[in-house]
């Protein structure tokens, strides 16, 4: 699942801001991995929509192809797609000519519902220079996360990743934060965990339409990828 790789050579463009933290209302932007996941990103969509809150859905290819329905709820309750990869592999391991059939092939089932602003998201965060080249020549925007609850560990529900996305959340002035809606144990505690970050505001939740333009920026690569 993508939580589970740290990143340490990529920086958050949001860093510099860390001073601020606690003074001005936070920006936040949800994003959710890993579906669409039947009963699971249903649940989660009927939250959004509760607190009237956008978020974007990184899916994976094969799970398109299966629950076409579920991605078009998605898009018509006005949440962001984007492209986690046809079968969720580490693509920084597979040839060029595999990551591009990684990617093209869900970026064709993703333009079935939502035309442009193509957003990228390497399963594991596992990117590298070649990796992040092709998603560029197939037209995607690399986006990874500031905030890992690591929701998928199952020795940290729900309390446990709850209370991390709490505290990343307050030492940063804005975040992106990394869940998964194919999960069932966030599916279950998602309203909850909305609910504390509220109380832990003032916060914001950012339209999924500003991510790229506020925090994309280039990574740095080692000399070696």
């Amino acid at each position: 699942m993508a939580g589970k790789m740290k990143i340490p050579r990529f920086s958050s463009p949001f860093d510099a801001r860390k001073r601020d933290a606690g003074k001005l209302p936070k920006r936040v932007w949800l994003t959710l991995d890993d579906g669409p996941e039947p009963g699971h990103t249903e649940q989660i969509l009927k939250v959004l929509d509760l607190h009237r809150i956008k978020a974007t859905f990184f899916v994976i290819g094969e799970k398109v192809a299966a629950h076409p329905a579920i991605v078009q709820r998605v898009f018509d309750a006005g949440h962001r797609i984007g492209n986690h990869t046809f079968s969720h592999r580490r693509l920084s391991e597979l040839k060029p000519a595999e990551v591009r059939q990684e990617i093209e092939s869900t970026g064709s089932l993703i333009s079935a519902f939502t035309p442009g602003g193509k957003i990228f998201r390497p399963p594991f965060g596992a990117l590298s220079r070649v990796v992040s080249e092709i998603a560029d020549e197939l037209g995607h925007r690399t986006l990874l996360w500031d905030v890992d609850p690591n929701d998928w560990d199952p020795h940290r529900q729900p309390k446990g990743w709850i209370r991390s996305a709490l505290r990343e959340v307050r030492a940063k002035r804005d975040c992106v934060i990394l869940t998964h809606d194919s999960l069932p144990t966030t599916a279950e505690n998602f309203d909850l965990f909305i609910t504390l970050l509220k109380k832990a505001g003032p916060i914001t939740f950012e339209d999924p339409a500003t991510l790229c333009a506020t925090h994309l920026a280039l990574q740095a690569f080692s000399s070696t990828d």
